[in-house]
């Protein structure tokens, strides 16, 4: 079950991990989290992922897509179709 920890910061620590969590992409919570994470796990490495929100979920696709190269075409809805993906070799 989760638990919240109350934090008391000042109002420039706030202004901090508001800035760098919007440098990341991420909520304050996540970025948290994340510290968290790492003063209880040390040395381990990353974490296991976790559950991604809407939004954060959203963003990670965005960030993929911008990685495809403009000069690669979008696939029609008719190339997608199940028929379409498997080649008359399949068939046999």
């Amino acid at each position: 079950m989760p638990a919240t920890i109350p934090v008391t910061v000042t109002s420039e620590e706030q202004a901090t991990l508001l800035a760098r969590a919007k440098a990341q992409g991420v909520s304050v919570d996540t970025l948290v989290r994340k510290a968290v994470l790492q003063i209880i796990y040390p040395g381990e490495g990353t974490p296991a992922p976790q559950q991604l929100r809407g939004e954060d979920l959203e963003r990670a696709f965005e960030e993929i897509a911008d990685l495809v190269p403009d000069s690669v075409s979008p696939l029609s809805a008719e190339s997608l179709r199940r028929e379409n993906l498997y080649s008359r070799e399949d068939d046999q």
